[in-house]
């Protein structure tokens, strides 16, 4: 007997914990429940357009560094680099929320396929299993987003720079320039799987010529605010590595040991006038003295002032007509020293501006190319549609309209729109739609309204029709087509072209036919349903108006119909005073 007690109650403790487990994976599954989804093209254009303004806000960050021209040290633009990293970091949210969109979409396609591991989530192999899945399906994008929110140009300009002193100066400063410029691969890399997916699908943005054309532009115009940026910064690097070597060979003991400022004390006198001595700007470039630093392609930025001066508007402008002009002329005009990564800069910037050039003259060829057989293509499709649009138009006393129907028309046609004569209504712009369908259908519910009422005003009338023609849908049935069932929900037909029959009982319900003796025929300008207009209750429980008729289309029919729903929706919203009386 104790047994069984004992069993009884090890159940009873068993089912609340399964009770209260059940309670816990049901609130967990809520909590990561996918957010809902923006559309995945226009996320992509949008993140295309984010990682654009973020690369071209990371140069401000190469800016930074100043030269303190009087004691011959390097300190820096402190509100710059403020203002760099506040810039820096509102980039990285944007990279952190394509994170978060990517694993959301990876979760909704794994639930998609149903290998989403749901049972006992709060299980610690389940989330790895999650989690895992999710990383095979967008590993590139989060790998290269990560990549991208690396902090490496604030470690580097605000902590590293000022922090490389000593002999190996020159090799780190070359070490952290090449990882400063690794930093641009995820970013550009990332603009340029946005840019594809996004024009993967046609639509009015990425179809148009000259916005694909201005972004092609824009790159050219990035690269050259780039390159501008990495002259100056490799300008203050050849000043520095000047000094270095000054110092290198004047045997000056602690020479050059730290070449960043100090807010409290000066540099000594004999190093400010050893560095001006052995690092001049101020020189014939003819002259072949071994002893002076050559500058090379440096030699600019130097002489100008630019490398300590605070003004950033002024800094800017210059380096990008810098960037901007030898890209442009495929860097012909540079004249490099023997130095080797100078050289290599050069030649980037000659291969870069080569590459754009014929990127952008290429795509421009293609995308006008392009632009010409579409528009054949939307001529020749017009041209087979007009005389079926004249007919339409024609049918339905649209003559005086017939000009603007055809230019919207052919708008349709300019965004690759599919146009169905039958239903044309639907490839007009909204605006136009209404007035169109206003036009087609005034004057059948005006008569229907005024057969079955007394006493109402002219105004009321016509404002019951403009409410009821907000929510009539086009429509178009073949021959011999089921438009509703005995038991289906009940709609408003106006017809406008065609026959139908109506036939009450249960012939049709089942899939036959409604044409029989007893069937009743509409035309154009009838309307199948209009007791709705007067009735105010519904006939089922559920709030759902059931039909107990079958109507079919004898011929092909266009119409417009609206349903059950929104037609009680707007008559009870109504303050016109309508008779609820029905007539037999």
């Amino acid at each position: 007997m104790v047994d069984l007690e004992e069993r009884a109650v090890r159940d009873l403790e068993e089912r609340a914990a399964s009770k209260s487990e059940q309670s816990i994976i049901g609130k967990i599954s809520k909590r990561m429940r996918p957010l809902k989804m923006p559309d995945f093209l226009e996320w992509n254009k949008i993140f295309a357009l984010a990682c654009v303004v973020a690369v071209s806000l990371d140069p401000l960050f190469i800016y930074v560094p100043v030269i303190n021209e009087n004691n011959k040290c390097l300190t820096m633009d402190k509100t710059l680099a403020t203002t760099a990293v506040a810039v820096r970091f509102l980039a990285d949210i944007i990279y952190v929320g394509d994170i978060i969109y990517n694993v959301n979409k990876s979760s909704l396609e794994l639930k998609r396929r149903g290998t989403w591991k749901t049972n006992k989530f709060f299980k610690i192999n389940n989330f790895f299993k999650n989690a895992l899945a999710i990383w095979k399906l967008s590993w590139r994008l989060i790998l290269v987003d990560s990549m991208a929110i690396l902090p490496i140009p604030q470690i580097i300009m605000l902590v590293s720079f000022k922090k490389v002193t000593g002999s190996g100066y020159l090799d780190e400063r070359r070490l952290l320039s090449l990882i400063l410029i690794s930093q641009y691969v995820p970013r550009v890399f990332r603009i340029y799987i946005s840019s594809k997916e996004a024009t993967r699908v046609r639509d009015v943005l990425t179809d148009t010529v000259w916005i694909r054309g201005a972004f092609n532009f824009f790159l050219y115009i990035l690269a050259s605010h780039v390159f501008g940026a990495f002259w100056y910064f490799f300008a203050v690097q050849r000043e520095t590595a000047c000094w270095f070597q000054a110092c290198e060979r004047s045997g000056i003991a602690n020479c050059g040991l730290n070449t960043f400022c100090d807010d409290h004390e000066s540099a000594p006198t004999n190093y400010i006038t050893l560095v001006h001595s052995k690092c001049p700007i101020n020189v014939d470039p003819d002259d072949t003295i071994e002893e002076l630093f050559d500058f090379g392609i440096f030699l600019d930025a130097i002489k100008s002032g630019l490398l300590g001066s605070y003004d950033f508007p002024r800094k800017l402008a210059y380096c990008f007509w810098w960037g901007l002009r030898n890209l442009s002329s495929l860097g012909s005009n540079l004249k490099t020293s023997s130095y080797f990564w100078e050289t290599y800069f050069a030649i980037s910037v000659s291969i870069v501006g080569l590459l754009l050039f014929l990127y952008l003259i290429g795509n421009m060829q293609t995308y006008l190319q392009l632009a010409t057989t579409r528009s054949e293509e939307r001529r020749l499709k017009m041209k087979q549609k007009e005389p079926q649009i004249d007919a339409w138009i024609s049918r339905n006393n649209l003559d005086k309209e017939k000009k603007t129907i055809m230019e919207k028309v052919q708008h349709s046609l300019e965004v690759d729109k599919d146009i169905n004569v039958e239903t044309l209504v639907n490839a007009l712009p909204h605006e136009y739609r209404r007035y169109i369908t206003r036009e087609l259908c005034r004057g059948a519910l005006k008569k229907y309204i005024i057969l079955h009422q007394n006493n109402v005003n002219e105004e009321a009338i016509e404002k019951l029709v403009e409410a009821i023609c907000e929510h009539m849908k086009p429509v178009a049935y073949k021959e011999k087509s089921n438009i509703i069932r005995v038991g289906d929900p009940c709609q408003m037909v106006l017809i406008t072209q065609g026959t139908v029959v109506v036939n009450t009982g249960s012939s049709g319900s089942n899939g036959g036919t409604c044409t029989n003796a007893s069937a009743k025929q509409l035309n154009k300008d009838d309307i199948y349903g209009d007791n709705l207009l007067l009735t105010p209750e519904h006939d089922s429980p559920s709030g759902v108006t059931i039909s107990n008729e079958c109507v079919e289309s004898l011929t092909e029919v266009e119409g417009f119909a609206v349903n059950a729903k929104d037609l009680m929706n707007v008559i009870s919203n109504s303050h016109w005073g309508l008779s609820c009386s029905i007539l037999p």
